[in-house]
This record gives C-alpha cells, sequence and structure tokens, in this order.
C-alpha cells in the first residue's frame, strides 16, 4: 500500500491497535526489536522468537482462471516430476494477460484437479482437452506476503537512526571535485544555519531537518539548495555520485520555497469531478522511487498545510482519480505512465505546475519513457520554460542523449549545471568509498555454490546487509530459495509481484526484518536502504549505467561498501565500458577483463 493510499485505513488500524494490545504494545515493540537485532548480529541461525511475542502469520493464496480459446496456450513447464510450474509466459497471451507469471501452477484443467498430477500427464491433458477450456493457476505461496503492522512513521524513524549514525561518514564525499556553470551562481551553504539566515529555509524546516537526522547537509545539498531556491529560479542539471543525498537536494529547497512563499490559489471542486493541480510535480521511473520520494516530501511537510500524493501503475484508474477528489494536491509524486492516464481523464491538469523536477532523469528520457515524459514537459497544459517554469534534473549519469533534450525543456539562459564527483563524459561515477570486487565466473550454475563462499568471506551481518541483482525474474526466486535453504533470512523482489507485496519486501528490508535483498532492476535506482554493507551482481547488465546505479545501493551517504560482480563469456558488450568505470573510480581493474574488453572492440570495428 502506498505511503499516501487510503490514510483513513491506516488511522483506523493504528487506532485498533492501540485498543486492542494497551499498555502492552510497547512491550511487543521492544521484543520485536530485540528479536532483530539478536538475528542481525549472530553468525549462526537466528534464534526464533517466543511463540507468544511472534504475530500469527496469513497464508494468502491468489489464484487466476484463464479462458483458452487456441493452442498453443503461449507457455511452457520447468523441468520437474511433479505439477506443472510455468517457467515461460508468451508476452500478449491471455495466461500473460490474466497476470499469470513465472512460478505459477496449474490447479485444474476443465475442472479437474491436477494438484496431484504429474506434469506429464498436465501437459497430456492440455494437449487433448478440447476448446475452449479454462485452467486455474495458483501463485507461488511464498509471494504471497503478509501486511505489515508497521506503519510509515516507524520506517521514517530508522532512516532517521541510520543517517545519525553514519553523519561522520559525510567526510568521504565532503571533499569530492565540484564542477558548477556558469561560475557566477550563487554561493554553497555552509550549514543549515547559513541557510536560514540567507532566507532559503526557516526556522521550522530545519528541526524537522534535524529530527530526520539530517544534521548538516551533503556536498550536493550544499551546492544544490541555494541554486534552487535562488529568487531568479534557476533550472538545475544535477549529476552526483550515487547515494550522495540527491532526493534531498531536491526536497528541500522545492518545499522551503512553497512554506516560505505559499501556494498559489488554484480552483478546486471536492467530488467525482474534481481535478488535481499540483504545484509541484516530480516524475521518477518506477514506483517503488515515486512512493519513497513522496514519503520524504512527507518528512518535510508535517505539521504544514502542503499536501502531497504518490501516483503509480499497480492501482486502478478510478482508485488514483478518487484520490485526487477529496481535497486539493500541492505536490504530485508520479511515474509517467500513470500520470498521463489521469491527464487522459482530465484527473490532472498541469497548467499550475511551477516546478518539474525528473529524478533519475537517465532512465526517465530512455527508451519508452522519453516519449512519455516529452509529452508531458512540452505537451498537455504544462507551462512553457519561456514562463518562468522551473525544471530540474538530478540523476547519477547524464549521458548525450539527456544533454540533447535539454534545450527543449531548460531556459537556456537560466540554466545551472552541476557535477559533484569524479566523471568523464557518459561514463558515469560512484563515491570512492566503495570497494568494487570482479569474479571471474564462467558457468552459472555453478555461481551459487561460490555466491555462498564469497558471502561468508565479504559479508559480516554485524556491518550490513546485501542486496543481490540478478537480470532474471526466475534467477532471483531460485536464488532467494536456495540462499533460505543455507539458514539465510531473505526475499526475493521483481516488478511483477503485486504492488502490496513489493512495497511490503521494501518496508521490510529496510526494517532489517531480513538481511538479504534478493531483486531485478526494480531496486536499482535511487531507493535508499540503510546499512547495507554488500552488493552484488549475480549476473552483469549490458549496460553500464544499470551497473553504476546497483553499485549504488551500498556506500550510501560516504559510507564505506563493497561491490561484488560475477563475470562470464556472455558479458563482452560491457567489458570495455566497466574497464573505463573501474578506472574512473581508481578500482583494481583484472587482466581477463582488459583481454575481453580488447577481444569485444576489435571485433566491433572488424564488423
Amino acid at each position: 500500500m502506498a505511503p499516501n493510499r487510503d490514510n483513513r485505513r491506516r488511522d483506523r488500524s493504528r487506532s485498533d491497535r492501540r485498543n486492542r494490545n494497551g499498555a502492552s504494545g510497547k512491550t511487543q515493540q521492544d521484543d520485536r526489536a530485540k528479536q532483530r537485532c539478536s538475528s542481525s548480529s549472530s553468525p549462526a541461525k537466528a534464534v526464533p522468537a517466543p511463540a507468544e511475542t511472534k504475530p500469527a502469520k496469513k497464508t494468502i493464496v491468489e489464484t487466476a482462471t484463464v479462458r483458452f480459446e487456441k493452442r498453443p496456450f503461449g507457455m511452457a513447464p520447468a523441468k520437474e516430476e511433479k505439477g506443472y510450474m510455468v517457467e515461460k509466459v508468451a508476452e500478449g497471451k491471455p495466461a500473460a494477460e490474466a497476470g499469470v507469471d513465472v512460478g505459477w501452477r496449474v490447479l485444474k484443467v476443465s475442472g479437474q484437479d491436477c494438484s496431484q498430477k504429474s506434469s506429464a500427464e498436465i501437459q497430456a491433458l492440455l494437449k487433448e482437452v478440447s476448446l475452449p477450456v479454462e485452467v486455474q493457476f495458483q501463485k507461488p505461496e511464498e509471494e504471497a506476503l503478509p501486511s505489515s503492522e508497521e506503519d510509515e512513521n516507524n520506517i521514517q524513524n530508522v532512516r532517521a537512526d541510520h543517517r545519525r549514525q553514519h553523519e561522520a561518514a559525510l567526510s568521504n564525499i565532503d571533499d569530492l571535485p565540484v564542477h558548477r556553470d556558469p561560475e557566477e551562481l550563487p554561493e554553497p551553504i555552509a550549514s543549515w544555519r547559513d541557510a536560514c539566515e540567507r532566507k532559503l529555509l526557516n526556522a521550522s524546516l530545519v528541526h524537522k531537518l534535524h529530527a530526520a537526522g539530517l544534521k548538516r547537509p551533503t556536498l550536493i545539498q550544499r551546492h544544490a539548495v541555494p541554486i534552487v531556491g535562488h529568487q531568479e529560479h534557476y533550472d538545475l542539471v544535477a549529476q552526483a555520485q550515487t547515494g550522495s543525498g540527491k532526493t534531498f537536494a531536491f526536497v528541500i529547497p522545492t518545499i522551503a520555497r512553497l512554506l516560505l512563499r505559499g501556494c498559489p490559489a488554484r480552483p478546486f471542486f471536492a467530488g467525482p469531478t474534481a481535478q488535481g493541480c499540483p504545484v509541484v510535480l516530480v516524475l521518477s521511473p518506477t514506483r517503488e522511487l515515486a512512493i519513497q520520494t513522496c514519503s520524504e516530501m512527507e518528512v518535510m511537510t508535517k505539521g504544514s498545510k502542503l499536501t502531497q500524493m504518490s501516483i503509480y501503475g499497480g492501482e486502478t484508474i478510478k482508485e488514483s482519480a478518487k484520490r485526487l477528489e477529496t481535497a486539493p494536491i500541492d505536490i504530485i509524486c508520479a511515474t509517467p505512465g500513470r500520470l498521463i492516464a489521469l491527464l487522459d481523464e482530465t484527473k490532472i491538469s498541469l497548467a499550475y505546475v511551477q516546478t518539474v523536477i525528473l529524478d533519475e532523469a537517465d532512465q526517465m528520457l530512455e527508451q519508452r519513457l522519453e516519449i512519455m515524459c516529452a509529452d508531458i514537459l512540452v505537451g498537455r497544459d504544462m507551462p512553457a520554460p519561456s514562463s518562468g517554469r522551473q525544471t530540474l534534473l538530478f540523476s547519477a549519469t547524464i549521458p548525450q542523449k539527456i544533454k540533447d533534450m535539454c534545450p527543449q525543456i531548460l531556459r537556456e539562459k537560466r540554466t545551472a549545471h552541476l557535477t559533484i564527483g569524479f566523471y568523464d563524459d557518459d561514463k558515469g561515477g560512484s563515491c570512492d568509498s566503495i570497494t568494487q570486487l570482479l569474479r571471474w565466473s564462467p558457468d552459472e550454475k555453478d555461481r551459487i555454490g561460490e555466491l555462498i563462499r564469497d558471502l561468508q568471506t565479504y559479508w559480516d551481518r554485524k556491518k550490513g546487509r546485501v542486496v543481490i541483482f540478478s537480470n532474471l525474474r526466475l534467477t532471483a526466486d531460485s536464488l532467494a530459495h536456495q540462499l533460505k535453504r543455507e539458514g539465510m533470512t531473505c526475499r526475493h523482489l521483481h516488478g511483477k509481484l503485486d504492488q502490496e507485496v513489493r512495497e511490503n519486501v521494501f518496508d521490510g528490508f529496510r526494517r532489517g526484518d531480513f538481511d538479504i535483498l534478493v531483486a531485478t532492476n526494480v531496486a536499482s535506482r535511487g531507493l535508499d536502504f540503510p546499512d547495507v554493507s554488500l552488493v552484488v551482481q549475480f549476473n552483469l547488465p549490458d549496460n553500464i549505467d544499470v551497473y553504476t546505479h546497483r553499485v549504488g545501493r551500498t556506500g550510501r551517504i560516504g559510507q564505506v561498501g563493497h561491490a561484488l560482480a560475477y563475470l562470464g563469456p556472455k558479458d563482452k558488450k560491457i567489458a570495455a565500458k566497466l574497464v573505463e568505470f573501474l578506472e574512473l573510480n581508481k578500482q583494481n581493474v583484472p587482466d581477463y577483463l582488459r583481454d575481453m574488453a580488447i577481444k569485444a572492440e576489435t571485433l566491433k570495428h572488424r564488423y
């Protein structure tokens, strides 16, 4: 459930828990905290909590019935003796359209129970049954996680504790090189007090920053706050290393300006005809990042009259629209696809937008999102840049494709460029506090054994947790199962999971409910996971930008982190860029990687 969705339901649930638990609530929370501490510090398996303090787990079984009019059905089974487990699903076929995904099992065929049949028997039945046929599928139970009883405030408290504990790590990024263009940009702030004296912040906002654990600004925040908050409203293209505090670099000055100068009056009539008219629009490439950004906005607006909401796919258009009908919204954090859908339904107007922010701008302007972003930024009823609209682009990488698009969406004479860290053209950059290691692993079948051994070598539960990236959903699922068998607390995550399940997994990992998160690229960009000491890339991506963002899940805000990647013959495409990236960040480059890069470049020029 999104942080801003159905607040009344969350309020009722909190009230119910208070009435139900009374004075015992604090004791139960303390018990849960002790359990998490003991499991995170012990090198062996975690000792199970006493039965009376462990909340009852709820098993959620989800099924889907699909009607097939013709063969082939567009799916293939996994190679196993018992039952029919889906291994492949063809796009555009009935099963895929009904939400059936890899790992689902066939329960019934034309009403016949298949739970005890072998894979061969079910395949034969599917071939012989008369058409049309209805097939019932069941979703794997491990993906149907129980809803968490912890609320959003607990998650924010975890982040605040995390920031307070690691404030000293800021020194690791304070000395990074800074490039500013033009040179006459406003001087960076020295502290939050300095920002107050320059009337960029107010005392109330500084108090909230301290409460959130942000005692002093990071390097990018010191430079971005005066640029974004300047009375002449600079546009900004900001490039900073992963984990450097980019989100708050635009959240803080944007909220401060609204609090200091107020929101413009906009029309609003509650009810079915209501239309949301935001003043600030934040575009994010993924649902999780939109939710997280909205949550950070809420930290800064708490106690004020400012309102915000997140909009994303995963809920119906009707659900999104209904949340716009009760009160005017000042700030919207959205994914492009869902925003366009609501614009088409006339449930949102962009006519009053004063500031638009592209978070993780490189991914926003790539592939299919490029068309959507162009539609939003230069089409619809969005004010043109010439009207004074402020546009902010933040990302770890700013490739040439984005630079080419900037003239269409930015004001040429009022645009600032800010680069923090070690960058060279479009190669990207990463905090030098991250040690990057490569392992030659030509046979992917042997990697799980290597992974388990490497976890024993490079991972210390006392120092943090682990994020493991794979390129395929099926691989993520398999890795999670095998790591659990080794006694490790683990969950898997990919884009095909239900939105509520994804949010529960994200929130559980932030709280420390489990030690290892196995994920596809859904977790690689922008998301802030506290205390991640090790990132493992079980499969390398084809794109160096994806590699950069994966690595950036550790070493947040200058902390020390390790990034381990497995390399094989299939990774020729990324070899040359990876050599450049490692050299740029003063990391060791193995000879086999250099050889692979040379061979790949030779073949590319030959053909």
